[in-house]
């Protein structure tokens, strides 16, 4: 699995234990799981943040955006004066 995938089932749990009408245990489970599946979500963003973007950009039928470069002398410039 990949970060979009992870988000997606992490999406999928939150929302199943959102309409779970049932025991408190299986919304708690239900809750974890999602939970857990969002943190995956994370750490592969986190990762790889530049691969996440692209990923997500292509799950949304985007064509991705190339990568810009920053000058740090003007970024100090415009930041930092």
């Amino acid at each position: 699995m990949n970060g979009i995938d992870y988000f997606k089932r992490a999406a999928e749990l939150a929302e199943r234990a959102a309409r779970c009408s049932g025991h408190a245990e299986d919304n708690i489970a239900l809750a974890a799981a999602a939970q857990t599946f969002a943190t995956l979500a994370l750490a592969a963003a986190t990762a790889d943040a530049t691969a996440f973007k692209r990923q997500l950009a292509r799950a949304n039928g985007v064509e991705p955006s190339a990568p810009s470069s920053i000058d740090p002398a003007a970024f100090a410039a415009a930041y930092l004066d």
